[in-house]
């Protein structure tokens, strides 16, 4: 799940998440817009606190192949 997605549905605004992860404003409004890709400790923040709803790859914009059945 993305960011944007995250924080929708779960009604968190960009101050609220950027005071859980330790950044500005302005960084997580880049981050939820895909305008700026976090650091690493970033993201290991930001997966910790979704509880992994929101992973690296989601952050990085990594798409998973699909399993092959």
């Amino acid at each position: 799940m993305d960011l944007a997605r995250y924080m929708e549905e779960r009604g968190i605004d960009d101050s609220t998440m950027a005071a859980k992860i330790g950044r500005s404003r302005v960084s997580v409004s880049r981050y939820r817009r895909k305008l700026e890709e976090p650091s690493v400790e970033v993201i290991r923040t930001i997966v910790a606190v979704t509880a992994g709803a929101v992973t690296a790859n989601d952050l990085l914009g990594i798409r998973q192949k699909e399993r092959v059945r």
